[in-house]
């Protein structure tokens, strides 16, 4: 169970990341002494394959984390700091509108410069309709980035964003967006080269010799379903800056395997599993942070065959009848928050957070059974239905073993307290990925993590037609409140709009919110520098050193 002590520190962590000079190991840790007399080396695991590094179609968790470490945006976000990356200097005109980046000399890994041009592609090619980028939302606050995105225009040099020159760069917004630099380190706005992109072709960013890089390191070796292998890149402008040589980063979607692996030393941190958590907290060797992750039920409201799953009543029958805490408790041993509205509460607001700003709780910590018979009973007789025990769903979910667990959860919970069926399928991380994509499910458990310090990263998602918005939900009046929060320069007006399309999501749309991800982790004393993340990549190791 996390300690009262510890909650304490988590607000700031949040806020700040965390710089670990990792610590508090067990004696098996002193084995690193041999590694420090030739290259200096990191090993760490992930839970899934990677599916995609191209730049411009990833969206993921794990492609973010590799993809901060292998490429460079204009600018880079370290430890919550925005510094110059690509762009050595920048100007911001006084409507804050129009930005000039003025590029280093930095070379690709083969070599050749980086280029405004590649920066000019990049973003026209993520708001290419024939790209079918997910996140090509991301660039609509660019001069005609919506407008070429969805076919209203076809020139692609009417959109804001274009190369004066081999090392300039101009952006023109549509109005004044407060987080845009941090935005421009997110992995959709990674430079890509033409010539490479083009002689790729469908091959790009299959291989690990499919991809150039100009960050920090290169992908050497990429053994698909694995292990993926980075080492430091010989070519990137700040190289001396780099201590680490390699990065082992291996492919283990068994959370025990995984802890075992670190407790012989073959790896530098890794998740705490959830019943060891206790143990390994209690010998002084357990940290938390919360990663930005939401997790929630996402419903398929166009699913033939199966009317309860479009019906407002149903889901929130649903969402009434789980106990979050009592879920928490029995899955992750207590590490993790129950989620009671949908956008993270330690976002940015105006001045303070959102949450302090604009309190708000629809769900309840634990199961409201009155409550959820309520809204069932209500669904019934809209639906002519008299057996809730018919309103039967498949619910997707991943292969993992805390997937399965939670999966049987909520199995228990919504037989139990209202009589319904739920079957379960679990499928490998990328697959669950393109079922989404493909909208073939009737319910999936999702997660989602923060791009930017912001709620519209958390909110944007779910506008008609929107990239990630796999439900099939529209709704006219939500789209609306976007639009004005992504338009008013007037920024307490946008707040109160981001917040009604907040409650308008969880109370009419197509989600339920379940808890907001705690990591409990540990790591080995002799790895410097390292910070965690709760927006972007988790783990942040491109200064990080070993001893």
């Amino acid at each position: 169970m996390l300690k009262k002590s510890i909650a304490i520190a988590l607000a700031l962590l949040l806020v700040m990341g965390m710089l670990a000079g990792c610590g508090q190991q067990s004696g098996q840790q002193q084995q690193g002494g041999e590694k420090e007399q030739g290259p200096k080396e990191i090993a760490f695991t992930i839970s899934a394959e990677v599916p995609s590094l191209d730049p411009q179609k990833a969206t993921d968790t794990y492609a973010i984390l590799v993809g901060h470490h292998i490429f460079e945006g204009l600018v880079r976000v370290h430890n919550g700091e925005i510094k110059p990356g690509m762009a050595e200097t920048w100007e911001i005109s006084d409507d804050k509108t129009t930005y000039t980046f003025h590029l280093r000399d930095a070379k690709w890994s083969d070599g050749k410069p980086v280029t405004a041009y590649d920066f000019e592609y990049a973003i026209k090619r993520l708001l290419d309709p024939n790209t079918a980028s997910e996140y090509a939302f991301q660039g609509y606050y660019i001069v005609n980035g919506e407008e070429y995105n969805t076919g209203k225009i076809t020139d692609p040099d009417q959109i804001g964003v274009k190369a004066l020159d081999e090392k300039t760069l101009q952006i023109k917004l549509k109005t004044p967006v407060k987080y845009f630099l941090s935005l421009l380190n997110f992995i959709s706005f990674y430079p890509v080269r033409q010539d490479f992109v083009e002689e790729m072709g469908e091959k790009f960013a299959a291989d690990a010799d499919k991809l150039l890089y100009n960050g920090p390191f290169i992908l050497k070796e990429w053994k698909h379903e694995q292990e993926l292998v980075l080492e430091k890149n010989p070519n990137y402008w700040d190289k001396d800056s780099i201590n680490i040589d390699k990065v082992t980063i291996y492919i283990v979607n068994d959370a025990n395997t995984a802890w075992q692996m670190y407790e012989n030393g073959e790896t530098d941190w890794e998740f705490i599993p959830a019943e060891l958590v206790e143990q390994v907290d209690s010998e002084g060797r357990a940290m938390y942070f919360y990663d930005g992750s939401e997790f929630y039920l996402q419903f398929n409201v166009k699913r033939e065959g199966k009317p309860w799953l479009a019906n407002e009543n149903f889901q929130r029958a649903v969402g009434f009848a789980i106990d979050r805490e009592a879920l928490i408790k029995a899955v992750m041993k207590g590490v993790s928050e129950p989620a009671t509205r949908y956008v993270l509460p330690q976002l940015e607001g105006l001045e303070k957070t959102f949450a302090e700003e604009y309190p708000y709780e629809f769900y309840s910590k634990n199961a409201d059974v009155d409550k959820a018979k309520e809204y069932l009973q209500k669904a019934m007789q809209e639906l002519g239905i008299s057996d809730p025990s018919k309103m039967t769903f498949e619910y997707l979910t991943d292969d993992t073993q805390r997937a399965k667990l939670t999966a049987e959860f909520i199995q228990d919970q919504l037989e139990k307290n209202l009589g319904i069926k739920m079957t379960v399928k679990q499928v490998p991380f990328k697959q669950r990925l393109e079922l989404m994509t493909k909208m073939d499910y009737d319910v999936v458990f999702a997660g989602w993590g923060p791009d930017y310090n912001d709620p519209m990263t958390y909110l944007d998602l779910w506008v008609t037609g929107g990239g990630h918005n796999d439900t099939g939900w529209s709704n006219k009046e939500y789209d609306e409140l976007i639009q004005f929060a992504k338009t008013t320069t007037d920024f307490k007006a946008r707040a109160d709009a981001l917040f009604e399309a907040e409650k308008l999501l969880v109370e009419h749309g197509p989600i339920i919110p379940i808890y907001f991800r705690q990591r409990a982790w540990s790591c080995n004393d002799r790895v410097k520098g390292l910070v965690t993340n709760f927006i972007g990549a988790t783990f942040d190791f491109v200064y990080a050193d070993v001893e």
